[in-house]
């Protein structure tokens, strides 16, 4: 009988041997518990035994587990080196594969296209636009080869650049009773109800804002945040709520909103990162990978 042993498999094996627990292995992998559960599951009835023991009190590696362990490691490490060797064999026509993520003005990014253009005529630049942790995801599985993304968030096993920072600012209805203020603060905004995201799209990001309202004393109403930024500025014109975005989507003009700086704007913000996996770049990648540091550092200087 043919065996199907997947790398897939290998590597959310690993996780969770590394972790023992299954939902801080879920959230290092980007996806949700269940189909890791799966896959786990899939991936020992494959080899016929146990591989981790399951109960009340956590998970633990089987002594047949332990052993896997350090074969999994090594076969995932044979295979990074193969896709890195071929990569870098890889002739200098190549498409460069980056995920931009949602969370700030996609105007922030326009620039890209042309400037790769112009230094590499040969390469194609395929941008994928998604929220940061289907970026990261996407990365780790080998769908992008950069992904630019918001942080923090959850990147373990990742290279991240820092490439620049975008500050929060409020966004309020335009009749609300601060909208002729320039900076309000964060206890002025705390009986109004915030347009918040869920923690499943971005747990990192999630506590640390959690931990900066915690220290302001601020803990607002909470409602859902819609994933389209249109309706999610429709609703704040209906006076329905506020939310805090970042500045670079405040070019997005909104009948009906206002926009005000906040007096918490040094730690009020999001920084914007370039990630991708830790093994040797494509030159192809390493031109964009030097497209997007040379404009930051030449943006910083200005």
């Amino acid at each position: 009988m043919t065996r199907h042993l997947e790398l897939r498999q290998l590597r959310y094996f690993v996780a969770v041997a590394e972790e023992l627990n299954f939902r801080r292995a879920a959230e290092r992998l980007s996806i949700t518990q269940p189909p890791l559960s799966r896959q786990i599951q899939a991936l020992e009835e494959e080899v016929g035994v146990r591989l981790l023991e399951r109960d009340r009190t956590g998970v633990a590696l089987t002594l047949t587990g332990a052993a896997f362990l350090l074969e999994a490691r090594d076969l995932l490490a044979r295979a990074e080196n193969l896709i890195s060797k071929t990569r870098r064999s890889a002739p200098d026509t190549a498409e460069v594969r980056i995920g931009i993520t949602t969370v700030v003005d996609a105007s922030l990014f326009t620039w890209l296209q042309p400037a790769v253009r112009l230094r590499g005529p040969n390469i194609t630049l395929i941008e994928k636009r998604q929220i940061s942790q289907r970026c990261v995801a996407d990365l780790r599985r080998g769908v992008l080869d950069l992904a630019i993304i918001g942080l923090p968030s959850l990147t373990t096993g990742l290279t991240v650049d820092v490439l620049g920072v975008d500050p929060l600012v409020a966004a309020l209805p335009a009749h609300h009773r601060l909208a002729r203020r320039k900076v309000v603060a964060l206890a002025e905004l705390n009986e109004d109800p915030l347009f918040w995201f869920s923690r499943s799209l971005n747990s990192a990001y999630f506590d640390h804002f959690g931990a900066v309202f915690q220290r302001f004393g601020y803990d607002p109403p909470r409602l859902k945040e819609p994933a389209d930024h249109h309706i999610l500025l429709g609703l704040i014109a209906d006076g329905r709520g506020i939310a805090l975005i970042p500045a670079s989507l405040t070019s997005i003009v909104r009948p009906g909103v206002t926009y005000k700086a906040l007096k918490e704007r040094p730690v009020l913000k999001i920084e914007i990162g370039v990630a991708r996996l830790q093994e040797a770049l494509p030159r192809s990648v390493e031109l964009v990978l030097k497209e997007l540091h040379d404009h930051y550092r030449g943006a910083a200087k200005a």
